[in-house]
């Protein structure tokens, strides 16, 4: 963070010192007012958004007619041999099975010290490698290795499937977070647009004039046409 801050530092000297067009300067002083301008909307409608209240009858309303959007996706929990030669894959697949994993992985996976921890906890599939979910959706056995390495961008996982769990429809205490979230969301949006049309609509009513100089006026009226 540190390093950022002094290369942050570094290059907004160098943007300073440079030499700017008139053209440029206008473009410049035109963005920064609109991050201004955008900045203060935002602000102003998240404030607007946090003190409404919200009905708990309206959400659960949405819930109901919703439901099929409030699911849990798939759960998996897996173990994985990774390494980034596909001969080598295939070697430790021929001689794999569930009594020898655990020692072909200390001896063969690849993986960096922080991705080799491994936690015995489900995972949603949405926040599994993509090319993972894909062959393990194919299997419909659990406790079990899968038959082929799968291919990453950096080489090769060799999957073992310890459980799944299948997609279950969310109750309403699980979804409600969500719900509201949602609702805030959609409420921001417009409650951001109509502070652009409140402000685009208000109109700056002329001062009055004070009395006592529309009696001087009147008087001075008076004297003007006597004379």
């Amino acid at each position: 963070m540190e390093e950022d801050k002094i290369l942050h530092g570094i290059l907004l000297k160098k943007a300073k010192e440079a030499q700017y067009t008139n053209y440029e300067i206008e473009q410049l002083n035109l963005q920064s007012e609109s991050l201004f301008i955008r900045y203060f909307l935002e602000r102003e409608a998240a404030k607007i958004v946090e003190n409404t209240n919200i009905e708990e009858n309206v959400l659960k309303k949405i819930y109901e007619e919703n439901q099929n959007l409030y699911k849990f996706p798939k759960k998996v929990k897996i173990d994985t041999i990774f390494v980034k030669d596909l001969e080598k894959a295939e070697e430790i697949l021929k001689e794999i099975n569930l009594k020898n994993f655990s020692s072909l992985k200390e001896k063969n996976d690849e993986k960096g010290q922080e991705a080799k921890a491994v936690t015995d906890d489900f995972l949603f599939v949405t926040e599994i490698h993509p090319a993972l979910v894909e062959e393990i959706l194919k299997e419909e056995k659990k406790n079990v290795i899968l038959k082929k390495a799968i291919p990453v961008q950096e080489g090769f996982h060799i999957v073992y499937l310890k459980d799944i769990e299948d997609e279950r429809q969310a109750i309403f205490d699980e979804a409600r977070e969500t719900i509201l979230a949602d609702v805030k969301r959609n409420i921001f949006g417009q409650v951001y647009n109509q502070l652009i049309e409140d402000i685009a609509n208000e109109t700056v009513k002329p001062e009055e004039p004070v009395k006592g100089e529309k009696n001087k006026e009147n008087k001075s009226a008076k004297a003007t046409s006597k004379e």
